[in-house]
């Protein structure tokens, strides 16, 4: 047995040789495609059943495709498209956690999102990114 196992580890291995593998991409389309399968099965939709098959298939593909090129240009543009939410959900809850002890406030001059220390009554504050100084009460 143990030798048959080995074998087929060796096999898949040199079968694997120079495919993509899974990335961001393929991992957030296996996940949606998972949760439409959920939502077929609760509520009996055949059609949904049916598109999460076709998501399902379209990131087993990306993972074991040879065009390593063409999956990175199309991984980096995902990311791209998910970085400005995922910074908007990560300063909610950096802001959450720290809602007791410091205040938030975005610059005038960029937009950039500062931040002072509760209780400490009207300071300076100076932008890092524009140099736009404004004074604000903590």
């Amino acid at each position: 047995m143990r030798n048959f196992l080995e074998r087929l580890r060796i096999r898949m291995s040199v079968w694997l040789e120079g495919r993509h593998g899974a990335d961001n991409l393929s991992n957030m389309l296996t996940m949606v495609g998972l949760a439409l399968i959920l939502v077929a099965v609760l509520f009996e939709l055949e059609v949904v059943w049916a598109f999460a098959m076709g998501v399902l298939v379209v990131a087993t593909w990306r993972t074991f495709s040879k065009n390593l090129p063409q999956r990175e240009a199309e991984n980096e543009a995902w990311l791209r498209f998910a970085s400005k939410p995922r910074e908007t959900l990560s300063l909610a809850r950096k802001m959450w956690t720290n809602r007791a002890t410091t205040k938030y406030f975005r610059c005038k001059g960029c937009g950039t999102v500062l931040s002072v220390p509760k209780g400490k009554g009207r300071l300076r504050v100076t932008c890092p990114k524009c140099h736009w100084q404004t004074e604000k009460k903590s």
